[in-house]
């Protein structure tokens, strides 16, 4: 991302819960802290009891503004199975 800034610490993630398919869903919630609208893009790896990396997605948040919240929620791309943690991996504001 062109003039993205870590924003890592202004992400929080829930609780992964199973989703279509066998496929694990978990909500991201972004805080914006800068003084104008910006958009996040949040790299979220889903890794097993053990802590080995099964998968992991990017998604999106748009246009949240100054002092707010945004949220999206991020998929797993494949079926996991067991016990599923999720964790930010990056995320950048821009």
């Amino acid at each position: 991302m062109k003039n993205g800034i870590d924003a890592t610490g202004d992400v929080h993630l829930g609780v992964p819960t199973p989703a279509d398919g066998g496929r694990s869903s978990v909500q991201v919630t972004v805080h914006n802290t800068a003084d104008s609208a910006k958009s996040f893009a949040v790299q979220v790896n889903f890794r097993d009891g053990d802590g080995n990396l099964l998968d992991a997605t990017v998604v999106t948040v748009g246009d949240v503004g100054s002092g707010k919240d945004g949220t999206a929620t991020a998929r797993s791309n494949r079926k996991l199975s067991g016990t599923i943690r999720a964790e930010v991996g990056r995320a950048v504001r821009y």
